[in-house]
């Protein structure tokens, strides 16, 4: 009765210190626990007067308690001019690990009594469902909690009620951030969702009609509430995008009624293999499932899969933790999720032999590896080397002559072969064998193993701490031609052609005797269109020493030569070159000879015996699995723009190219190509105009095509990229897109100097003072002998 007294009055300066009154004596000597959800709506809507009204009973209270949760740190708490700055302890929730998802889970299982749920989510197939919805989730504990009852789920037409249940409960969730949000505010959201990708401020104007230092102010809130993130900041534009994805998808449910949800089809990449994707396939599903399905399954087709992406990075973090158990069950579950990735074998037996497993079980990974890729020189070596610790030398040789045949100059599996000849008493073959390996493995001993560990890094994807590592080397050992060999691909392939040409030509004028070094300074001229210059390079090389034996030089240079001749149009000697017969005691590795093929049939069209070179190139095409040669390998590419600037021309042969390439599902590898090649728009007489017209073409006569929309996008940036030198223009592909392209395409067009170029100029100056010393060194003892055969003094 008193509660509804107070209720009663009109006036609230009388009402609230008497409800006040009867909430103290109410509680008594127990504790008041107030739990608040989104406490900066509540904050804002309490407005000053009322955030300290607030404060004042807290704080004359010490009974009560306010546990209260937020998105974001409003001004009211962040603000130190403001009633509650440094009144909360705040705790910030970091981002779910995979390990937190299963603990929270399984509570929440165990709590509704679920104890069959609770287990499951502990087996390898629960954790695998678990990792989907991490994947999608991003770490946001709401999301699990929503994704909870997707566990149990197992079939197609039991998941999209629920799927379509979470949209709908997460589409409220987020339009009620957007209404807390000023007009202006849910604008700039909309236009950032829209748009998609990271936008400028100068453009979110544009679209909102209102002036940039309006928009830019906006932001900084939207940013401070946590609704946007700063993405880039190019020069003088920033550029901003959705902090999360999530509210992207759901706002734009409405729009995708009847079509394909993009966050559906993300589901279902995520959730089932591509085998489990290609078996559900089968089952007859309501039409709009089938059309999230069939989307589903062209990604997994095209694209790595997410949930064995994630795992790799998972077993990869346990590694470097030193916590082999996790890391195997980290393998063990990508083998699960795709029984063919032969990568997450080769991470399984890692983890095995880290943990003292048998040989046996090892042996069984790496003879898995080579199922699934014959032609894994690594897989046989390892068996090589297992064999032969058990003892089974016979199967070791076979083993190790696998591995050799693939890789004849590795100075590693040379020794190997040269061990298991010796073990089964061919003692003369084996001597041969182990003095090759000596040879390949160069000297001294620490400047091998200064580039091996380049190349291990470069191939972690670790470029820049790959060039100290061959620094290192060549610091040591200045004649190290496998050191220049690694350091100048790594460069090349970071598109620091200037870079490799100015060194190529300093370390030729220090060690002219040296042919191999003649081979790349004309691989480095080539790359720049110094096509003259190239040609003299090769034939230096040949003339220090025409019986050259490296596979590598050997087999490119016989390739590289008549490639080159045929650049600046001297088709007739190119083609004569091509069919001298092969002289290298080493045969050429499938990759050249498709290499050799391929640039055979090519020039055969060149020479308008068009006929006779199209037969060839569909031979060419049919003869060599995909397997054996990528994108890079269609030298054809660099030689059709370089060759000529006539439209004419360019469209006979690419339509071609498309026309075979279609024909034996090699369209993937020719958009690799053509991505490749971008690397020829810096030839000097490839104008911004002539780029242009070349990507038209190719848009032309290629643009319907699936396979080749990511190609076109990417040389349309190229091209744009060329005609700019702006880094704004990446920025409108998608990140993973960008990737593709950065960071050798802005090296491709860098004119200032940066820190690997100081870094190898630093080089180049240790080199030439060692090369001194050793000279020096080499006239030193002959001076001595001349002044000790001198005859002694008058006067000694």
């Amino acid at each position: 009765q008193r509660l509804e007294d107070v209720l009663d009055l009109e006036d609230a300066n009388q009402a609230e210190p008497l409800l006040e009154r009867l909430l103290v004596e109410f509680v008594g000597d127990k504790t008041l626990l107030l739990i608040v959800e989104n406490l900066d709506d509540l904050l804002a809507n309490l407005k000053e007067t009322g955030q300290r009204k607030l404060r004042a009973f807290l704080q004359n209270h010490p009974m009560t308690t306010l546990l209260a949760t937020a998105t974001s740190l409003s001004e009211a708490v962040a603000d130190r001019k403001n009633t509650f700055h440094g009144f909360f302890k705040i705790h910030s929730l970091d981002p779910f690990t995979v390990e937190d998802a299963v603990r929270l889970l399984t509570r929440m299982a165990q709590r509704a009594g679920s104890d069959d749920l609770a287990n499951a989510l502990c087996s390898p197939m629960g954790r695998a469902r678990i990792r989907a919805v991490h994947y999608l989730a991003g770490g946001n504990p709401r999301i699990y909690v929503v994704f909870y009852d997707f566990l149990t789920r197992e079939s197609l037409d039991d998941l999209v009620r629920p799927f379509m249940k979470l949209i709908d409960e997460l589409t409220p969730y987020y339009q009620a951030r957007m209404d807390r949000l000023a007009p202006l505010q849910r604008g700039i959201i909309d236009i950032m969702r829209r748009l998609r990708g990271a936008v400028t401020i100068k453009e979110i104007a544009r679209q909102a009609m209102n002036t940039s230092q309006t928009i830019s102010a906006q932001l900084g809130k939207l940013k401070d509430l946590g609704y946007v993130t700063q993405a880039a900041a190019l020069g003088r534009s920033n550029y901003y995008e959705l902090r999360e994805p999530l509210m992207r998808f759901c706002l734009e449910v409405k729009e995708q009624r009847g079509r394909t949800v993009e966050l559906f089809v993300q589901f279902l990449r995520v959730w089932y293999s591509e085998t489990e994707l290609a078996r559900l396939a089968l089952d007859g599903v309501i039409s709009l499932e089938q059309t999230h399905l069939r989307e589903a399954m062209q990604r997994a087709q095209s694209e790595r899969d997410p949930v064995c992406s994630m795992l790799k990075t998972e077993f990869q973090t346990h590694q470097d933790a030193g916590d082999h158990q996790a890391a195997l069950e980290a393998a063990e579950l990508a083998i699960q999720r795709d029984a063919n990735d032969k990568e997450s074998w080769t991470y399984k037996v890692q983890c095995l032999e880290a943990l003292g497993h048998d040989l046996e079980e090892r042996l069984a990974c790496w003879q898995r590896v080579a199922e699934i890729d014959p032609k894994d020189a690594i897989a046989w070596a390892w068996q090589d080397i297992i064999l032969s610790q058990l003892g089974r030398f016979e199967g070791a040789l076979t083993a190790s002559v696998k591995a050799l045949e693939l890789d004849p100059d590795d100075p590693i599996l040379n020794s190997n072969y040269a061990w298991n000849l010796k073990q089964l008493g061919r003692y003369a073959e084996a001597q041969a064998y182990f003095d090759k390996a000596l040879e390949l493995e160069g000297e001294p001993k620490t400047a091998p193993e200064w580039i091996q560990r380049g190349n291990d890094l470069w191939s972690a994807d670790r470029p820049e701490e790959a060039l100290h590592a061959y620094r290192k080397a060549l610091e040591l050992s200045p004649r190290a031609v496998d050191g220049w060999r690694y350091l100048w691909d790594l460069l090349e392939e970071q598109g620091r052609y200037r870079l490799f040409h100015r060194m190529a030509e300093q370390v030729t004028a220090l060690l002219p005797e040296e042919p191999r070094l003649w081979f790349y300074c004309g691989i480095a001229n080539r790359c720049l269109g110094q096509f003259e210059a190239a040609l003299a390079a090769y034939d230096r090389a040949l003339t220090i020493n025409h019986d050259l034996v490296w596979r590598r030089e050997s087999a490119s240079l016989s390739l590289l030569h008549p490639m080159t001749l045929s650049l600046p149009g001297r088709h007739a000697a190119a083609l004569e070159a091509l069919e001298v017969p092969e002289s290298s005691p080493v045969p050429a590795s499938e990759n050249v000879r498709f290499r050799h093929a391929l640039a055979h049939a090519d020039t055969l069209m060149w020479l308008d015996r068009w006929e006779e070179g199209c037969a060839e190139l569909n031979d060419t095409l049919d003869h060599f699995a995909p397997d054996l040669w990528t994108g890079e390998s269609l030298d054809i590419i660099t030689k059709l723009i370089a060759g000529t600037q006539n439209p004419a021309i360019w469209r006979r042969f690419i339509a071609v190219w498309l026309e075979l390439f279609a024909r034996h599902e090699r369209l993937t590898q020719l958009g690799q190509g053509l991505v490749w090649r971008i690397r020829s728009l810096t030839l000097p007489w490839i104008s911004d105009s002539v780029a242009r017209t070349w990507y038209d073409i190719w848009r032309e006569l290629a643009g319907d095509l699936e396979e080749m929309a990511l190609p076109l996008r990417l040389l349309k940036a190229g091209v744009d990229y060329k005609a700019t030198r702006d880094p704004q223009v990446l920025l409108a592909l998608a990140q993973e897109e960008r990737r593709l392209l950065e960071p050798w395409l802005i090296n491709l067009f860098r004119e200032e100097p940066d820190e690997i170029d100081r870094e190898m100029e630093n080089l180049l100056h240790v080199v030439k003072q060692r090369l001194m010393q050793a000279a020096d060194a080499e006239l030193m003892p002959r001076a001595a002998t001349t002044n000790a055969a001198d005859p002694p003094a008058a006067d000694a």
